[in-house]
C-alpha cells in the first residue's frame, strides 16, 4: 500500500520540480513577442550611446594622427632651405651655404651653393641660391617664403611662422581631446551615476576640439597652403609634399569637427543617463 502511494506521488513531485526549474529560467518559456520587452531598456539607446562614444574616441585619435602628419610635412618642406641637401624635395631658391654669409658678402662663388644650384644676387635679400632646373612660379612669393635674410619681415614669412606655431598647439589640443575621451569611457565603468562629471567632460572635450579646429583655420592655413601650391616653389617631389600637406590638413579639420560634434552629442546623454547603459543613474 505504501509503495503504491509513493509511486503515485512521484509524478506530482517531478512536475513541481519542473515548474520550479521553469520559473527560474522564464526567458526560455516566454513567447517570442514578449522576449524583446525584457531587453528593451538596453536596446537602441544603449547601442547609440556606445556607438557615439566609440566614434568620438576613434575620430579623436585619427585627428591627432592627421595633426602629427601635417606638422611633419610642414617641417619636411624646410629641410633643404639651409645647409646641405637632405631630401629630394628641392626648393626653386634657397639660402646659401654657411661658407657664404649673405649679410657680410656680396660676391657669388661656386662653393656658395649646393650641387644643382647656382649663386645669384638680389638687391632685396642679397646672395641666394637658384635651382638650375626648376623655375619658381611666383619668384617674389617663394623668395619671401624662403626668408633669405632670416629676419621674417614679410607677410608670407609671418603667416608661415603663425601656421607652424598654431599647428603645434592644435596637435597638443588634439592630444588633450583624446585624454578627455578616455576619461569619459573610464567614467562609464567607474562612475556611472556621476551625470554632472561625465557631461562636463563631454562638453570640455568638445570645446577643446573646436578650439583646435578654429585656431588652425583662423591662422590662415587654408589660404597659405593655397598660395604655396600656386607659387610652385618646389620641384615635382616638393610639390607632391605640398599637395599631401593640403590633403592632410583637410582630413584633420574634417575628422576633428566630427569628433567635436560627437562629444557634444554625448553631453545630453551623459546628463540624463550618466554612464548607465540600462536604466537611469541614482542621483542624490
Amino acid at each position: 500500500s505504501s509503495l503504491h502511494f509513493g509511486s503515485a506521488r512521484r509524478p506530482v513531485v517531478e512536475r513541481h520540480q519542473r515548474w520550479r526549474y521553469a520559473a527560474a529560467r522564464p526567458s526560455r518559456h516566454l513567447p517570442p513577442s514578449a522576449r524583446p520587452a525584457m531587453g528593451g531598456r538596453c536596446g537602441i539607446r544603449a547601442i547609440v550611446q556606445v556607438f557615439v562614444t566609440g566614434m568620438t574616441l576613434v575620430t579623436a585619435i585619427t585627428s591627432f594622427a592627421f595633426a602629427f602628419m601635417f606638422e611633419k610635412f610642414m617641417d619636411e618642406m624646410l629641410k633643404n632651405y639651409q645647409g646641405e641637401l637632405q631630401t629630394t624635395n628641392l626648393p626653386c631658391l634657397r639660402n646659401t651655404l654657411d661658407t657664404c654669409d649673405p649679410a657680410g658678402q656680396d660676391q657669388c662663388y661656386t662653393y656658395c651653393c649646393p650641387q644643382g644650384y647656382f649663386c645669384a644676387r638680389s638687391p632685396i635679400v642679397g646672395l641666394y641660391c637658384q635651382d638650375g632646373t626648376v623655375n619658381c612660379g611666383n619668384h617674389n612669393w617663394c623668395r619671401d617664403f624662403a626668408d633669405i635674410p632670416g629676419t621674417c619681415a614679410t607677410v608670407v614669412c609671418k603667416t608661415h611662422q603663425t601656421v607652424l606655431r598654431v599647428t603645434a598647439w592644435s596637435f597638443i589640443l588634439a592630444a588633450i581631446g583624446i585624454v578627455m575621451d578616455l576619461v569619459d569611457i573610464i567614467a562609464i565603468f567607474t562612475l556611472p551615476d556621476a551625470v554632472i562629471f561625465k557631461s562636463a567632460v563631454n562638453i570640455f572635450s568638445s570645446l577643446v576640439k573646436w578650439i583646435a579646429f578654429g585656431a588652425i583655420v583662423g591662422a590662415g592655413t587654408t589660404q597659405f597652403l593655397s598660395e604655396l601650391s600656386e607659387a610652385q616653389c618646389f620641384n615635382s617631389d616638393g610639390m607632391k609634399l605640398v599637395s599631401d600637406s593640403g590633403g592632410m590638413f583637410l582630413s584633420y579639420c574634417t575628422v576633428q569637427v566630427i569628433s567635436a560634434i560627437c562629444s557634444l552629442l554625448l553631453a545630453p546623454l551623459s546628463a540624463y543617463y550618466g554612464g548607465k547603459l540600462q536604466g537611469v543613474p541614482y542621483v542624490k
